[in-house]
């Protein structure tokens, strides 16, 4: 992918909502551990365009969703490896790249994965994070979106403005950046910039061949004080998913059963003993059948009525 992939600003009042719909969907069916918040920063790196995952628990792994110049959902996974530079080295020498210390070159690992669609881009954010905060116990997740509908909301207004040129937007993957601009240009050689200005107000500027735009709007009532944090660990622990409650239930039950039967077993030689004892009534209460019908029978030689 190359490395200057900017996305219109078209795209991304499309896609960003679209991302965090299908995150806040899978994350009703995943948790978090206790005190652990989730960010989600607005990025352009490296051939993607979306989110960075940055959360409050230090880590030298990072996940971006987001999409490629395709428009297909890409999950990255960047590790930094654990350790500092050998030692300064040169950058440069008029202009020309040095070559790099062996091993330096790799301190950064990044692996994308491109997905089938949104929703399954989602879960495996949800499993990736699974997997890096795996502390218990566990919370469910609470949702404070209002701070990113607001960003939803100045790109929408901006793109009715500049709808004619649909520049390319750039995020630098910081926090509060819309207090420094969001950067903007098209390929004629227009640029300008979207702003969040205080108090609680978007600014628009955009200078081309055609002339200049600039638009002031307010933002969404109460989005300047919101939350940090896109999602956190709520008071309400998870508790086991309803398949796992019955799997449970039926193994104990199983266990029940097995120990009734455990009980109800003997020893081998009381065992051996109780059935010759069953054997031994069942043939004196056959041999008794036997006497009462020889009674019964008449004597050979005589007629009955006979004394």
């Amino acid at each position: 992918m190359p490395s200057f992939f900017r996305p219109r600003i078209s795209q991304a009042k499309d896609l960003f909502p679209v991302i965090r719909t299908h995150l806040a969907a899978a994350a009703a069916l995943h948790s978090l551990p206790a005190g652990a918040s989730l960010d989600l920063l607005p990025i352009v790196e490296e051939g993607i365009a979306g989110y960075e995952v940055l959360s409050n628990r230090g880590s030298y792994t990072y996940l971006t969703i987001g999409w490629d110049e395709r428009a297909k959902p890409v999950l990255r996974e960047s590790t930094y490896l654990e350790g500092p530079p050998s030692g300064l080295r040169v950058v440069s020498v008029d202009g020309q790249a040095q070559p790099l210390e062996p091993g330096t070159a790799h301190r950064l690992r990044q692996r994308d994965s491109v997905l089938s669609d949104w929703p399954s881009a989602a879960e495996a954010v949800w499993d990736e994070l699974a997997r890096l905060l795996p502390q218990a116990p566990r919370y469910a997740i609470e949702i404070h979106d209002l701070r990113l509908e607001e960003l939803d909301e100045a790109l929408a207004n901006a793109y009715r403005h500049l709808a004619d040129f649909d520049p390319y937007i750039d995020f630098c993957g910081v926090p509060d950046e819309a207090q420094y601009g969001f950067a903007l240009s098209d390929a004629k050689g227009g640029r300008g910039q979207l702003i969040a200005r205080h108090p609680e107000t978007w600014t628009l500027w955009f200078q081309s061949s055609a002339g200049t735009i600039h638009e002031e709007w307010a933002m969404l009532p109460g989005s300047g004080n919101a939350v940090e944090g896109w999602v956190r660990a709520s008071g309400k622990p998870v508790r086991a998913p309803p398949d796992v409650v019955v799997s449970a239930h039926a193994a104990m039950s199983q266990r029940g059963w097995r120990k009734e039967r455990r009980g109800d077993r003997r020893s081998g030689e009381r065992r051996h003993a109780d059935r010759a004892h069953e054997e031994r009534a069942h043939e004196d209460r056959r041999e008794g059948e036997r006497r009462q019908s020889d009674r019964r029978q008449p004597r050979s030689g005589t007629t009955p009525g006979q004394t």
